[in-house]
């Protein structure tokens, strides 16, 4: 029986070569521009992005840090950061720094300004892995997730379509109706804004002192 992590892999193994024409465009890239602008990136920071794929998000990220800042794109798939990797180069990016591995386990020396969750509900729903990662935030370090969710329980035409979408690219299924939930364990002011008839989500807060915070605060706002 493979584990989840061995799992993780053999599913992105299968769709890295078409995850850019076909799944990223499915999914949305502007609930990600949205994310990536909450994160309020300027000149020279240091931006983590987990589960990075295929770097889809590292253009938005680039055009805010600058030559001067850092970026580093965290996955656990070695096909997909071999299609990051092939965008790092065609961009000619020298500020990057590729880590192949789980969530749980990555290291980095760098001090992060921002960290960005991309669809990322499997890093999400996982403790262990936000800690991890939040250990190696500045003080005041920024966080936003975007990804899908669960709608109300009497729109099940759109919540079919989610479950279809999470079954092909989770392992974890728990979660979809706050998949923030843990988030904002380790964040103050945590904001949610739901979009595209409450089958996505926007998250965004700040990093709690010493990657963890003892008062959650979040507040949920619809369009």
């Amino acid at each position: 029986m493979l584990t989840r992590n061995q799992l993780v892999r053999e599913i992105y193994r299968q769709h890295a070569i078409w995850y850019d024409t076909i799944a990223a465009p499915m999914l949305g890239s502007i609930f990600q521009l949205e994310a990536v602008s909450a994160l309020r990136l300027n000149p020279g920071d240091v931006a983590v992005d987990v589960a990075c794929g295929t770097g889809s998000n590292f253009t938005l990220i680039e055009q805010r840090i600058g030559d001067a800042g850092f970026l580093i794109g965290i996955d656990l798939s070695p096909e997909m950061l071999q299609q990051a990797h092939a965008c790092v180069v065609a961009h000619g990016w020298t500020n990057v720094s590729l880590v192949n591995a789980s969530a749980e386990e990555a290291q980095f020396r760098e001090k992060a300004d921002a960290f960005l969750f991309s669809f990322a509900h499997d890093v999400l729903q996982s403790t262990r892995a936000l800690f991890n990662l939040f250990q190696r935030a500045k003080l005041g370090a920024r966080v936003a997730a975007c990804g899908l969710k669960c709608a109300p329980w009497w729109n099940f035409p759109l919540n079919y379509f989610v479950y279809q979408i999470a079954w092909q690219y989770h392992t974890i299924h728990d979660g979809l109706s706050e998949p923030w939930k843990h988030l904002a364990q380790f964040t103050s002011n945590l904001e949610v804004r739901v979009r595209a008839f409450e089958t996505i989500y926007v998250a965004y807060g700040i990093v709690g002192v010493d990657g963890r915070t003892e008062e959650q605060n979040t507040k949920k706002i619809g369009t």
